[in-house]
């Protein structure tokens, strides 16, 4: 199948990162993708502008590359990249993880036997540079349990979706008045359009876990992530429902010291609460 990758990168990448994300979607894969988009967000590095060098002569018209004059953000570059795209199917990408070698070819092999879904992730194994293996992490794989699940948390890895361009033919987009959280709302927007989501249980993405990743979840970051879910709860199950817990909760979470919250984040506590 037709397979479009979407990547934006920033000036703030490390460039071996990016350089082994690319390998990872291209080199690596059993089921090569038929175009990789990539966005420069802003002005790079010449570290950065020499790895898309190498890639831009390597690849020739398999990747084209969108430079940004400033940087736009994450949602607006996807937006971007998305008008670019050719593919039947688009598989998102961000450029410090790494795709499993088998991923696009279990994606588009489960897209294909199941023509109602048409939202396809994975399980990811977290990782960083002093770890190959910190953690596995699984989302539920029932389209009807996605949808209640949603309402506690993000129901799919964000860099490990595979999409049907229908999705986007419809008229759906990333709403840009979100700069960060940009993904939750996308899945929101996609269930209230009747679109189904799932996931396979198997590994495809290889998550790269920052140090500082609690440190730069902001309260700003917490109170847009609390908008869209108060939002995506109303469109989808209406004023009267104690589903609102959860963001409400999340928020709460959200403003607690940055060492409670990693406490917490990696505790068979919120484990549980998942999975209930």
């Amino acid at each position: 199948m037709n397979i479009s990758v979407i990547m934006s990168v920033y000036k703030s990448e490390k460039p071996e990162y990016l350089d082994r994300s690319l390998q990872s979607v291209w080199d690596d894969q059993t089921c090569r993708p038929a175009q990789i988009v990539l966005i420069a967000d802003g002005p790079l590095t010449e570290e950065l502008d020499a790895v898309l060098a190498a890639w831009n002569e390597k690849l020739q018209d398999k990747l084209t590359i969108c430079r940004n004059e400033i940087n736009l953000g994450l949602t607006k570059s996807l937006n971007k990249g998305l008008r670019h795209t050719t593919g039947e199917y688009i598989a998102r990408m961000d450029s410090d993880d790494i795709s499993h070698p088998s991923r696009f070819e279990i994606q588009t092999r489960f897209l294909e036997e199941n023509p109602d879904i048409a939202v396809v992730g994975g399980s990811i194994q977290e990782f960083n540079d002093s770890s190959e293996c910190l953690n596995v992490r699984h989302y539920p794989t029932d389209p009807d349990a996605i949808r209640k699940y949603i309402c506690k948390a993000s129901p799919l890895a964000h860099p490990n979706v595979m999409m049907r361009r229908e999705i986007f033919d419809s008229g759906i987009t990333y709403d840009e008045r979100y700069r960060t959280s940009q993904d939750i709302a996308l899945w929101y927007d996609v269930l209230e359009k009747g679109y189904r989501i799932s996931n396979v249980d198997d590994v495809t993405l290889y998550f790269r876990l920052a140090d500082d990743v609690f440190k730069r979840r902001s309260r700003q970051k917490a109170m847009n992530e609390f908008k869209i879910y108060m939002r995506g709860i109303y469109r989808l199950h209406g004023l009267f429902t104690l589903a609102y817990a959860y963001p409400i909760s999340r928020l709460i979470f959200r403003l607690l010291p940055q060492s409670l919250i990693k406490w917490i984040y990696n505790s068979p506590l919120r484990q549980g609460i998942l999975s209930k």
